[in-house]
């Protein structure tokens, strides 16, 4: 089952967002985001972390790696225009 449960949090927290493979949840802390779009795209970067989970595409990737590949993902319209 790809279920994932989203929960958005107002007390502070060094994290931006987390997310959780045991319980497939991801957490985002909005005291740490200036807008909406910033919150969009912790959101979708964590989203990225449950797909990779769930495919099980991060057994091949070390966090640096999966990180990397994540960032590349969403910044690629910047990157190829």
């Amino acid at each position: 089952m790809a279920n994932l449960t989203t929960n958005f949090v107002v007390r502070p927290s060094d994290n931006r967002g987390m997310y959780y493979e045991n319980t497939r949840r991801v957490i985002i802390y909005l005291p740490q985001h200036e807008n909406i779009e910033d919150i969009y795209k912790t959101l979708a970067h964590e989203v990225f972390h449950h797909c990779f989970s769930i495919m099980d595409e991060d057994e091949y990737m070390d966090e640096m790696s999966e990180e990397a590949l994540i960032f590349n993902l969403q910044w690629a319209e910047f990157s190829l225009a």
